[in-house]
């Protein structure tokens, strides 16, 4: 029995900030473009993942770096909740990641919202509750996905192929090259405490001890001997049995938690409780590419000959990067497949860097649009010249290089 299809220019996998933005800019293009995500919500680890902080788009010197889609996602992020951006951010001189910089919270049920209608105006093709489960190859080029939804086995056929997911599931399922690296556990999780929502969020573990998040006691009971042994607890790399068990070993901590704060503590249960678990693996750093230009330690201030955007260092003031587009494909693999997001070319710090939210929205779109005009000009992203790309980006009025803004290194 024959496999039913739809053909598409461009066929995005992963609806996270990166592949929404991806597929938003493809389809601005003019280009049929179909978004493929396996839960029912936009918004990755942002908002199926809790983890909502838009971090900065500013040098924390009061300066602008991180333009086009994503100034318009965290511009549209509070459409349909609380937050905003202070305007202090302009005038703030060595500001952390806090609410001095160009930076907001947001409801993640109120962003997925703004997504939903972002992508509808775009006319990107949703497909929901979607699990891509292979890859077809045809000349050195992927020809087809195989997707799995209610409707069984579906064929997704295309000229170019975006893999957003986080997890570069596309890379994987091709067996090419990738590079993993060791996460800490962590859980994001919304409670209400006397009648205030609250996120109660960060690292149970971080080396070379625990986090002071839970006691001495709820680590015990929720399996784990000490606080050092806990620091040492890390991740590394994706299988079905990792998430189970990186899932399961978070809400367990998070279940003592409670239990400890009703029985130890003498609170309510009827006023202290959590609202919402994230409904997705929380792992930061899953799988990277291995891209011509891989973005490294130390690569702050660094130009990029071919850059298409710039990215602010969330963690700390004064640390701004040029994101080189060789770091969006792959040395090895199809041709007509680009990345973006915590799965494109980044290693070491600078994948801690590149993991969030700004820089998916960067990287998406600079994808997006790798994929429209490479279509365009009838060539491989792979053999996309630059000067092409770099006119349209200029088109959009994105920023490409230090100068441009007239940044320099301030140490």
């Amino acid at each position: 029995m024959s496999i039913p299809s739809k053909s598409y220019d461009v066929v995005v996998v992963g609806g996270g900030i990166a592949g929404v933005a991806a597929a938003i800019q493809a389809a601005r293009c003019g280009l049929k473009t179909a978004l493929v995500e396996k839960t029912v919500l936009w918004g990755g680890l942002a908002t199926t993942g809790l983890v909502n902080i838009y971090l900065p788009l500013c040098d924390g010197y009061g300066t602008q770096v991180s333009y086009g889609l994503c100034q318009e996602l965290i511009q549209h992020c509070n459409d349909f909740g609380p937050g905003g951006v202070s305007p202090c951010w302009k005038k703030e001189h060595g500001a952390s990641h806090d609410a001095k910089r160009y930076r907001t919270d947001f409801s993640p049920a109120s962003y997925i919202l703004s997504l939903d209608q972002m992508i509808t105006e775009a006319g990107v093709e949703p497909w929901l509750d979607t699990v891509v489960t292979g890859a077809r190859l045809s000349q050195g080029k992927i020809s087809a996905l195989t997707v799995e939804n209610e409707s069984g086995t579906v064929l997704l056929k295309a000229k170019r192929f975006v893999d957003g997911s986080g997890s570069a599931v596309l890379a994987r399922r091709l067996g090419m090259k990738i590079h993993t690296t060791k996460n800490y556990r962590s859980i994001w999780v919304y409670e209400t405490n006397k009648g205030k929502m609250l996120m109660h969020y960060g690292p149970i573990g971080v080396s070379p001890k625990a986090s002071d998040l839970y006691s001495d006691d709820v680590l015990k009971a929720a399996g784990y001997a000490t606080r050092e042994s806990l620091g040492q607890d890390t991740v590394e790399g994706i299988s079905g049995k990792i998430v189970t068990d990186y899932i399961m070993g978070t809400r367990r901590c998070v279940r003592e938690f409670y239990r400890e704060c009703y029985e130890k503590k003498g609170e309510s249960r009827s006023e202290h409780f959590p609202v919402k678990l994230p409904a997705m693996n929380q792992l930061r750093m899953i799988a990277a590419i291995d891209a011509p230009t891989m973005m490294k330690d130390g690569g702050e201030w660094t130009p990029a000959k071919d850059s298409v955007g710039m990215v602010a260092d969330w963690r700390k003031s004064g640390y701004v990067w040029e994101v080189p587009y060789s770091s969006l494909y792959a040395k090895d693999g199809p041709s007509n497949l680009l990345f973006a997001g915590r799965c494109m070319g980044a290693i070491g710090d600078a994948w801690d860097v590149m993991r969030v939210i700004p820089c998916a929205a960067v990287t998406g779109q600079a994808a997006g649009l790798a994929a429209a005009v490479s279509l365009k000009h009838r060539v491989q992203p792979k053999a996309l010249a630059y000067s092409t790309l770099e006119k349209e980006l200029r088109k959009l009025a994105i920023p490409l290089h230090f100068e441009e803004l007239g940044l320099k290194c301030p140490f």
